[in-house]
């Protein structure tokens, strides 16, 4: 069965501002937009390129972004790999992905863009665990 890959630019997602920075409340309602609409991302693994951003989210706010996936949760449920610059927007989307991880999402960061679409296309889930061979790949893996 074929994969499908939605690749988003952070800034056709999130309201960035001109200097890159991310409005956290407009990009909480534009998250909370797009689950209540129901359709896309449904059917999708997603790639979320923040290469172009810097984040100046608190570990809060952070928390807060995670705990809105929870609040909808049959949209985010597919695969999301979250792009980043490595250093602190790397340590960022970790923390992401960990408070992701213990509301059940599959979120993965990543600061290679290959190494990301490998993890999307492979058949392991965040538990580290082989799903079946649907999405067979070559694995996945940070950094």
């Amino acid at each position: 069965m074929a994969t499908k890959i939605k690749v988003i630019v952070a800034r056709d997602f999130l309201e960035i501002t001109p200097d890159g920075v991310i409005n956290i409340a407009t990009s909480r309602q534009l998250l909370i937009d797009i689950a209540k609409a129901g359709r896309y991302p449904v059917d999708y693994e997603l790639l979320i390129d923040f290469r172009d951003t810097e984040s100046r989210l608190s570990t809060g706010d952070l928390y807060q972004v995670a705990s809105e996936l929870g609040k909808y949760g049959d949209t985010f449920h597919r695969k999301v790999a979250l792009l980043v610059m490595p250093g602190v927007n790397f340590d960022q989307a970790s923390f992401f992905e960990t408070c992701s991880h213990n509301r059940g999402f599959s979120v993965d960061a990543f600061t290679d863009f290959e190494k990301a679409i490998r993890w999307i296309l492979s058949s392991v889930d965040i538990s580290g665990i082989n799903l079946p061979p649907e999405n067979e790949g070559m694995g996945g893996g940070k950094s």
